[in-house]
């Protein structure tokens, strides 16, 4: 549906890259007109902050209200954590990221590298 890239400086720690992406991914998703999200994520740290309701005093507490406030804008938005070998896509998005060292939007595509990735994917999950 769509897929963004930015950059980020000075981020304190890989939690706090993690919920930052949250934020950009819900926000680009809000500006595109979603009112249904699965967002999927790496850290299942940050996923479990997300969808508990137990107050957070972690460094990242800030940035999990600040997603956590983004996500009621939408109908649905269901939070889930993506281990490493079904997140290819999303690695393969970061690494594109760096590469091209400037924030990228990309509404219906993706660049080629990681649209391959990501049919290889779908592939292995239904090779019929």
């Amino acid at each position: 549906m769509g897929a963004c890239s930015g950059l980020t400086c000075q981020v304190p720690t890989a939690f706090a890259v993690e919920a930052l992406a949250v934020i950009h991914g819900l926000r680009f998703a809000f500006e595109l007109g979603f009112q249904s999200v699965i967002l999927e994520g790496g850290s299942r740290l940050v996923i479990h902050k997300l969808v508990t309701n137990l107050e957070d005093f972690s460094e990242i507490s800030a940035l999990i209200w600040e997603a956590k406030e983004f996500s009621k804008l939408f109908e649905v938005c269901r939070c889930i954590c993506a281990a490493r070998s079904g997140n290819m896509a999303a690695h393969a998005m970061a690494q594109d990221g760096l590469t091209r060292r400037e924030d990228r939007f990309w509404v219906e595509e993706a660049p080629l590298l990681v649209a391959a990735v990501a049919d290889e994917g779908r592939r292995l999950l239904d090779p019929s």
